[in-house]
């Protein structure tokens, strides 16, 4: 008989299995039955976050701006559910907060951290949903960056300030998220299709300390500038 042929999900499983077993929490709920990678859709991201109590979920889109539609729906469900709830765009391009603003020249994070304005400042309201939104912002990212030691600090008091804060990273890595991870952290990796680059960053995340990454879809969902049910951009 030939050997079985390895697949993608081959790889996510057996670094899981290679992980500190104390540090793998409920595996086989977040990986709910899909095909290819196993990753879960909107609803089911939004209830394990719920019934979880989470604090502060982080997004990886490893396949670029489109993908970033997992975190604004994910946001936008966990609102309807009645929490509190903020997403905060750490995308170069503004991709998830230019969905909710409808523009990209609103005060956000880079502003925050540049020192040109405050928290009252670049919190703004989603124009579908009860969300709000912290976007890239308008300062330059460089200089922002220089101070993203601040970022713990922010995240804090985000998540004293609301129930759930969820962050969008872009494409980014481990390494790239230290800062805004917590106790109550869930971690995301955005699956708009099966492909290596989903595989490759999954897996790196697994190997450096985040062996509970869930994947989830926005698949069969309407685009996040869709209004929801009652909402207008008006």
């Amino acid at each position: 008989m030939p050997p079985p042929v390895r697949g993608a999900a081959d790889d996510i499983a057996e670094a899981r299995l290679a992980a500190p077993a104390r540090e793998i929490v409920d595996i086989e709920e977040a990986a709910a039955p899909r095909p290819n990678l196993g990753e879960i859709d909107i609803e089911k991201a939004a209830e394990k976050l719920i019934a979880g109590g989470a604090g502060r979920a982080i997004f990886i889109s490893p396949q670029g701006d489109d993908a970033a539609a997992s975190s604004i729906l994910v946001a936008r469900e966990v609102s309807d559910a009645g929490l509190r709830v903020i997403l905060l765009d750490l995308t170069a391009s503004g991709a998830a907060s230019r969905a909710m603003l409808e523009s990209v020249l609103f005060p956000g994070i880079t502003n925050l951290l540049s020192s040109q304005a405050q928290f009252s400042d670049v919190i703004h309201p989603d124009q579908f949903s009860d969300c709000h939104v912290i976007p890239v912002g308008t300062a330059d990212p460089v200089r922002a960056m220089r101070a993203a030691d601040r970022l713990p600090i922010i995240m804090q008091s985000l998540t004293t300030a609301y129930d759930l804060v969820v962050v969008e990273c872009g494409a980014t890595d481990a390494q790239g998220i230290r800062r805004l991870a917590g106790e109550d952290t869930e971690v995301f990796v955005s699956v708009l299709e099966a492909a290596d680059s989903v595989v490759q960053a999954t897996v790196k995340l697994i190997e450096n300390g985040y062996p509970d990454v869930i994947l989830v879809t926005p698949a069969g969902h309407d685009t996040p500038g869709t209004p929801l049910p009652g909402k207008s951009a008006a």
